[in-house]
């Protein structure tokens, strides 16, 4: 576990229809260089990204600003009682309303310059959207790692779109898509799972979830992924992608059975100041797995911010 995670202070954020966006600060011991935004993928809870990214980033001098989408951690769920794991939405715009919301009002006017972006699978879909839709003149570069831009092919999303829109239509939207279900010991299941080689780090979640049920993320509704298709969707137009102003840094594992980096490399090319970084033999959770595959991201990261940001800071 990271040093200091016992010190986090947690705060909310209020969002206009009542909503509530969990989120900690975390500054550094010297003046910042600057100001790191980290968005979790799905399931992903502030604690788990502390440990992943967030201590690094305030090792070497940055300000970490870390928060949780509704639906996940101890943000406010949008399905409560015996449904709360379920992960349902109807449209991902209500996320990015969401983000918008908290950064005009948290994280641009306190924020130390220069901003970075820093988000996993579902928050860099996010994070990548935003910034195809929404201001981001103030953003100086983001980090994306496993981006959530595809799942697979355009034909099994055409299939997976189809049947989600079927079960939506005629009122099952809240319930479990095909194979999902409330989180489990197939969740935590270590041998074979698709996410990382690194045991301890795997369990993250599980330790969390058990110690603090609140925070449980089961799987997703046939409502959350048709939301999640149609984001895709639109974010994969090459008119979109090009409005990407900023650097992206996009860093995937060359083993990457979710988000695989073949079907990535078709939009990325899109993004006008991308760089698309394979790590060979690493999975999906790129930042959660083994040191050598870790370090490798991190030399990745290091280099590409000490490209953009300038020298006195």
């Amino acid at each position: 576990m990271p040093d200091h995670l016992d010190t986090l202070i947690y705060h909310f954020y209020r969002l206009a229809d009542g909503g509530r966006l969990r989120f900690t600060i975390r500054e550094p011991v010297t003046v910042a260089r600057g100001t790191v935004i980290v968005a979790p993928g799905r399931r992903e809870f502030i604690e788990k990204k502390y440990a992943e990214v967030g201590q690094p980033f305030v090792e070497k001098g940055y300000r970490v600003v870390l928060f949780e989408w509704r639906g996940q951690g101890l943000s406010d769920r949008f399905l409560t009682g015996a449904n709360r794991q379920r992960d349902y939405i109807t449209d991902f715009d209500q996320h990015l309303r969401d983000f918008d919301a908290f950064y005009q009002a948290v994280l641009r006017p306190y924020s130390a310059d220069p901003l970075i972006l820093c988000g996993h699978s579902m928050g860099s879909h996010l994070l990548l959207r935003w910034m195809t839709e929404y201001d981001h003149a103030a953003i100086t570069g983001a980090i994306v790692t496993a981006p959530m831009l595809a799942l697979a092919s355009l034909p099994v999303h055409g299939v997976a779109q189809a049947a989600a829109w079927l079960s939506s239509k005629f009122g099952h939207g809240e319930e479990y898509a095909a194979g999902q279900h409330d989180y489990d010991d197939r969740d935590s299941r270590f041998p074979g799972n698709p996410l990382s080689q690194d045991e301890q780090r795997f369990g993250i979640m599980e330790r969390y979830f058990t110690s603090q049920p609140d925070m449980t993320v089961g799987g997703v509704t046939w409502g959350w992924l048709l939301a999640a298709l149609r984001s895709m969707h639109q974010l994969q137009r090459p008119s979109a992608l090009k409005r990407i102003g900023c650097p992206v840094l996009a860093i995937t594992g060359g083993r990457d059975g979710v988000t695989p980096p073949h079907e990535l490399a078709h939009y990325l090319k899109y993004v006008p100041r991308a760089e698309n970084i394979v790590i060979p033999g690493a999975l999906h959770d790129i930042m959660n797995e083994l040191d050598l595959y870790r370090l490798e991201a991190w030399r990745q990261i290091d280099d590409f911010l000490g490209r953009i940001i300038p020298r006195n800071k």
